[in-house]
């Protein structure tokens, strides 16, 4: 492992310290040593010339999904990222990689709640939610992802299960949706109500409008700004790609989760496992396959004998979002404050780790400025997950740093706690770090 980096040349951004310059980089011993426009070269650092290109933090994204999935870490690094939130993830599944091939990716995970799978049904006690949530911290979870868009629970037990992660001081997100309401933007105006003033994650605000309650996204994007608007307690992100996610699990004749029962809907396919696989057949469901180190997502023929290769148990996505609401829930402001906190991917294993790729396009078109891409891709989402050293390039904090390419937007060097993880389509397998809850919500 290098002691020393110098990164030189670049247009160095960093919105904590308000600054956009070209100059140097210096990393000593995994943290930031020295920034200015000229540094002494160190006779044992490794220089990389970055000029023309943009240096900024590693990329912090506040949901992913890796659970389960070794290749999501390799497309977390491709895509620039070094610090993660993983919204549905297990400690046997998510510490055995971040052991080995985690790319140096520092990672907290949220355990699900999930009924008649993690709680006995959708109306689980107080006793009980307690209990679920005490084990799940204990097991190293950041705190807890309420899936009710999913896989519903009453609004009863998500208010309580609110309530013990605020009296416990933990994490907790929530995918808005219920018994009584769809993963939509009534979902989203019901959870405001649920939470009132409490703390919560308010997950990937774009998916709760696409026009299933009145057929305007737009309409609706306004609406979830005002919801956001009205919740002073809440942290919030949203991301900028198209697909969405979803599982292609069938039980009992019927796709099992709500979010692809709508997708079927909003396709025109019948709600049913032969509507499924129609939708599989013709390409509108997309089914998410591995190729090397990547998950895609497959063309039609091949996904659909993945799909029934894998009796269902497959992820999918559909083009259900809306790229005007996105960018307006994205940029919009109030009172000089983006509304909505962070951008995030909702991706990981899932093939949509498009934050630079969509979000650098919208500072050249002027809806960003350089240190606001940087304050909602990098600091904001580290100001969510409390981790004060990340999404930084202050002197002494922790050396996570991605330089990109502003012309194809992609990333051309990540390094993660001082050490080089990703460059020219190598990765370099580094153990990661898990970051967990400790009694004090970080």
């Amino acid at each position: 492992m290098m002691n020393k980096l110098l990164i030189s040349g670049g247009r160095i951004i960093d919105a904590a310290d308000s600054f956009d310059l070209i100059g140097e980089l210096l990393v000593s011993n995994k943290k930031i040593a020295e920034c200015s426009a000229k540094i002494t070269k160190p006779a044992s650092a490794q220089v990389i010339d970055a000029s023309g290109k943009l240096v900024i933090p590693g990329l912090v994204d506040p949901h992913i999904h890796v659970s389960g999935d070794e290749p999501g870490y390799f497309m977390l690094a491709r895509a620039g990222v070094t610090t993660a939130l993983d919204l549905c993830g297990f400690s046997e599944e998510i510490i055995p990689y971040l052991q080995s091939s985690a790319t140096g990716l520092t990672l907290g995970f949220l355990f699900p709640l999930s009924p008649g799978r993690t709680v006995s049904g959708t109306n689980p006690d107080k006793n009980e939610l307690r209990k679920v949530i005490e084990k799940a911290l204990n097991n190293k979870a950041f705190g807890i992802k309420i899936i009710s868009g999913h896989y519903p629970l009453t609004p009863e037990a998500q208010h309580k299960a609110i309530e013990i992660c605020n009296e416990l001081n933990c994490h907790c997100a929530v995918h808005a949706g219920s018994t009584e309401k769809g993963s939509n933007i009534e979902g989203l105006e019901e959870l405001a109500e649920l939470a009132g003033d409490l703390p919560v994650q308010v997950a990937h605000v774009n998916s709760y409008c696409r026009g299933q309650i009145t057929g305007n996204p737009i309409e609706e994007a306004g609406r979830a700004l005002n919801v956001l608007k009205s919740m002073p307690n809440a942290c919030s992100e949203s991301y900028l790609d198209v697909m969405n996610g979803t599982s292609g699990r069938i039980e009992n004749g019927v796709p099992l989760s709500n979010v692809t029962k709508n997708c079927l809907k909003a396709g025109g396919y019948q709600v049913s496992a032969a509507g499924l696989e129609n939708a599989v057949k013709s390409g509108w469901a997309r089914v998410n396959g591995i190729r090397g180190k990547e998950i895609v997502l497959l063309p039609p023929v091949e996904g659909y004998e993945h799909f029934k290769a894998k009796n269902s148990d497959v992820m999918l996505s559909f083009a259900v979002n809306s790229p005007g609401a996105a960018i307006g829930i994205a940029t919009a402001q109030s009172g000089g404050r983006f509304i909505v906190n962070a951008l995030s991917t909702d991706g990981g294993k899932i093939p949509r780790n498009t934050t630079l790729a969509k979000a650098l396009p919208l500072v050249r078109f002027g809806a960003f400025s350089l240190l606001e891409f940087v304050e909602k891709a990098c600091l904001a989402p580290a100001k969510m997950l409390k981790l004060e050293n990340k999404g930084r390039l202050s002197v002494g904090a922790d050396a996570d740093i991605t330089i990109v390419d502003p012309d194809t937007a992609r990333a051309e060097y990540v390094i993660s706690g001082g050490q080089i993880v990703y460059h020219a389509d190598k990765f370099f397998e580094v153990p990661g770090t898990l970051f967990s809850y400790d009694g004090r919500g970080n």
